[in-house]
């Protein structure tokens, strides 16, 4: 009876020192997110970790008020800085939906809404990004306009190595 305990107690222990050393090996996963100001024009600014050796997907994600929102589409204007310096643009125009219905037919969206009248929408900005440095880059991202926004956020998670 004591030697089946201490197998199975061996057991838990190997079991969990394999999943937190996977866990410290795996890059990390996460969202951050900035909450706006209705009254000021900002850009929302994020960090992240980027190994050359892989690549990465990232995203986009915003709660919005649906009887706020004045568009079907949220343009917002992106800046990435590399751990360099180096500066690079892009301009990307994001659905927005206000049922669940419209999000259903869209692969690279997220949607749903909570309390009637809130609605959380994930984007997929970029997939299988391959950075030319390593180290911290900032993501920097402006809505062109700001009416019925709350915040906005930006995740990335690896998505392989680099080919």
């Amino acid at each position: 009876m004591v030697i089946m305990g201490r197998r199975r107690r061996n057991s838990f222990v190997i079991l969990l020192a394999l999943l937190l050393l996977a866990a410290c090996t795996r890059p990390q996963e996460r969202y951050q997110y900035v909450v706006l100001d209705p009254d000021a024009i900002q850009d929302a600014t994020f960090q992240f970790e980027m190994d050359s050796a892989a690549s990465y997907s990232t995203f986009f994600s915003c709660r919005y008020d649906l009887g706020r929102i004045e568009s079907d589409s949220l343009k917002m204007f992106i800046k990435a800085v590399s751990p360099a310096g180096y500066t690079y643009r892009d301009t990307v125009v994001f659905p927005l939906y206000h049922s669940e219905a419209q999000a259903k037919d869209d692969p690279y969206t997220r949607f749903n809404i909570e309390q009637n009248w809130n609605a959380n929408i994930e984007w997929t900005w970029r997939l299988d990004v391959v950075g030319n440095e390593f180290g911290l880059w900032t993501i920097s991202a402006r809505p062109e306009r700001y009416t019925g926004l709350h915040s906005l956020g930006f995740s990335y998670s690896p998505s392989g190595k680099k080919r």
